[in-house]
């Protein structure tokens, strides 16, 4: 089975750019959390260690005209196969090769003689994992083709560490690739962006994760309703499907957004403290927090045609989010950010809210 839903452009774009005789050392893989960014990573390195690779070797037309979005034909195979032991270590996350470095202690390596303190609560990747990162990419890989490096989130590497990779990405080892996740690239140093080819990865349609749902054996009505609660995002679309409370925790936050878009000032802020504590704990739960406000202003909007007022006040709430976004991403104070998001929703009855809620999500 498939293990992607939807970005059919950007495997053909991946599977070209393996095919090719200099495979791009580095990518920047940007955009929103759930969207595919890791997984299309993890198909490009599919596609560079695949052992029936050579097979397809004289069939590279069919990546730019076939119509399977990143499928090279190899007699009765396609690339990557999904079967040989390169493509199925790589998907189970055990591959020698694929490394996945994140905050934490992955791949420390601190200077010689130096006192260095565990961190594996760190927020930031920091200068120490980029030398052991370093020291790898020198090395000639276990047993793949290629190595695969993933930084994810990319955005958090700090200056010192970014500067510290530069010189890996100027001259790359012809076995390792960089891949970089980020969901806010224009927070890595420009010197990092200017040496990766850039893929930008977009919102699925939502029709398209319904039936990638669909042809996974997802029953059609669930299949509907998680891709709707999506908004675009496979990956959410997916752990939706996995965990059936995971929806029902959505319909309880509708029902929150509505009673806070109600509330006076002082219980925007105690949700603003409270959602910044969870935030400190678990940056995943906020960022689907702010999903569902989207969803719930988007259907405000949709309601109030013809009540300009209205229609503008929801307008600046949608705009507020976006906000609060990238300056979450930009690390702007936490709390200050999501009390500025909270003072710029317009205040609704509580009545019209939970009816229109209970319409539209029942």
């Amino acid at each position: 089975m498939d293990t992607l839903i939807g970005h059919g452009a950007i495997r053909r774009e991946l599977a070209s750019l393996a095919a090719s005789d200099e495979p791009p050392h580095a990518i920047l893989f940007a955009g929103p959390e759930g969207t595919g960014r890791t997984a299309l990573a993890l198909e490009y390195a599919k596609l560079l260690n695949c052992q029936n690779r050579e097979q397809g070797a004289g069939n590279r037309e069919r990546l730019l005209f076939g119509d399977e979005p990143m499928l090279v034909a190899a007699g009765s195979r396609a690339i990557p196969c999904g079967e040989c032991r390169a493509c199925r270590l790589i998907t189970e996350g055990t591959h020698p090769d694929v490394i996945m470095l994140a905050p934490g202690d992955m791949l420390c390596r601190p200077r010689d003689g130096d006192s260095h303190a565990k961190h594996p609560d760190s927020r930031d990747i920091r200068i120490c994992q980029v030398r052991g990162l370093i020291d790898l990419a020198a090395r000639y890989p276990f047993e793949a083709a290629y190595r695969a490096i993933i930084i994810d989130p990319a955005d958090r590497m700090n200056r010192e560490a970014s500067n510290t990779l530069l010189k890996t990405l100027e001259e790359p080892p012809g076995h390792t690739v960089m891949l970089l996740i980020s969901a806010a690239p224009e927070a890595i140093i420009e010197t990092v962006q200017s040496r990766c080819r850039r893929i930008d990865v977009r919102a699925v349609p939502r029709l398209e994760i319904e039936a990638g749902l669909i042809a996974r054996g997802v029953e059609p009505s669930i299949a509907a309703q998680a891709a709707e609660a999506s908004r675009g995002r496979p990956g959410r679309a997916l752990a939706f499907v996995a965990d059936a409370g995971l929806m029902g925790d959505r319909g309880r936050l509708l029902e929150r957004c509505a009673r806070l878009a109600a509330a006076n000032t002082s219980a925007r802020f105690t949700y603003a403290g409270e959602l910044t504590e969870r935030f400190r704990r678990d940056r995943t739960s906020v960022a689907i927090e702010f999903d569902t406000w989207e969803a719930f202003w988007e259907e405000q909007l949709r309601t109030t045609v013809g009540d300009a007022a209205a229609g503008a006040g929801a307008v600046a709430a949608l705009r507020a989010i976006m906000q609060a976004r990238a300056d979450i991403q930009a690390q702007v104070v936490p709390r200050a950010t999501l009390e500025l998001m909270l003072l710029a929703f317009p205040r609704v009855t509580l009545a019209e809210a939970l009816e229109e809620d209970t319409a539209a999500y029942a």
